[in-house]
C-alpha cells in the first residue's frame, strides 16, 4: 500500500506534555490533543496504522522520542524524527537550537505570505522562549526564560515560608495589581507582570537592533493568561503553531530529499 505523504500524525514533545493531531495539506484534522509523557499508549496507534500515514515528531526529550519510536515500530508505522538536518527553511541556526523553536518560525513564515518584515515568536510554555528570523528564513536569535508554572514552583520550593500558588487562580484576576495585599496575589501578579515586562522590553531592544518592525506571534499554553493583560495585541496568536511547523518541516524534507 502506498503511504499518504500529505497526511501525518504530528507530535510535539514538550517539556511537560505531548501534543498531537492529524495534519493534512497544512490543516489540522479532527481534534488537537494533549497527553502527559506517561500516557503515550493513549495515542491512536491502531487508527494511525489504518490511516497509513507516518508519525512525525519534533522534540528534544530523547527518552520520549525513543519510546514513541518503539511503539510505532511495534505497529509497523513509519516514524520520522524532525531535526536540523531534515529542514532547510530556517538558515544559520546553531546545533543546540530546539527544533520546536525552528518549527515555530517555519509555521510563522507560512502564515504570512509575501512577508517583508522579520518575525518574533513568543512561546509561553513550561519555558518561555523567544525566537526570531528575517523574512528570508535567516535565523536572528532569541532568548529563553522560565515559564509561569516554573516560576511559581521555584518560589515555593526554594523558600521556607512562601506557598505554592496555582496558575489557575489567575482566572479570578481582572487586572494586574502592583500593590497586592495578600501573599498569593503578590506572588501570582509578580510572575505574570514579569512575563509582560519581558515582552515589552525584549521588543524595544529588538527594534533597536533589527529593522523594520517585526511581526509578533504568540503560541504556547500560557498565552491566554499573558495576552489578557497586554495593551497591544500580537499580530497572530496560534496555539497550534508548533504542530503546523512540524508538518511544513516534514513536507520540506520530502522535497529536499527528492
Amino acid at each position: 500500500m502506498i503511504q499518504n505523504q500529505n497526511k501525518i500524525l504530528a507530535i510535539d514533545v514538550g517539556n511537560t506534555n505531548v501534543h498531537w493531531c492529524y495534519m493534512q495539506d497544512g490543516n489540522i484534522l479532527g481534534e488537537y490533543k494533549r497527553n502527559r509523557h506517561t500516557e503515550l499508549s493513549l495515542l491512536p496507534w491502531s487508527d494511525i496504522k489504518k490511516q497509513n500515514c507516518p508519525v512525525v515528531i519534533a522534540g528534544a526529550i530523547l527518552h520520549i522520542n525513543e519510546a514513541i519510536e518503539t511503539i510505532a515500530r511495534d505497529y509497523s508505522i513509519r516514524f520520522v524524527e524532525i531535526d536540523m538536518n531534515k529542514q532547510s527553511i530556517i538558515k544559520n541556526t546553531y546545533s543546540t537550537l530546539g527544533i520546536d523553536r525552528v518549527c515555530n518560525l517555519i509555521a510563522s513564515l507560512k502564515s504570512f505570505p509575501n512577508l517583508k518584515t522579520p518575525v518574533v515568536v513568543f512561546d509561553f510554555g513550561t519555558a518561555t522562549t523567544i525566537t526570531a528570523c528575517d523574512q528570508n528564513g535567516n535565523f536572528l536569535g532569541g532568548m529563553i526564560k522560565t515559564g509561569c508554572e516554573l516560576e511559581l514552583k521555584a518560589i515555593s520550593s526554594k523558600t521556607l515560608s512562601l506557598p505554592h500558588v496555582q496558575l489557575a487562580k489567575e482566572q479570578k484576576i481582572t487586572k494586574i495589581n502592583p500593590i497586592s495585599k495578600n501573599t498569593e496575589d503578590a506572588i501570582l501578579h509578580g510572575v505574570i507582570i514579569g512575563q509582560l515586562a519581558l515582552i515589552d522590553y525584549y521588543l524595544n531592544l529588538f527594534k533597536k537592533e533589527i529593522h523594520p518592525e517585526p511581526k509578533v506571534i504568540f503560541t504556547g499554553g500560557n498565552t491566554p493568561i499573558i495576552s489578557r493583560f497586554l495593551d497591544k495585541k500580537c499580530d497572530l496568536y496560534d496555539p497550534h503553531l508548533t504542530i503546523k511547523g512540524i508538518y511544513h518541516c516534514y513536507q520540506s524534507s520530502l522535497v529536499h530529499s527528492s
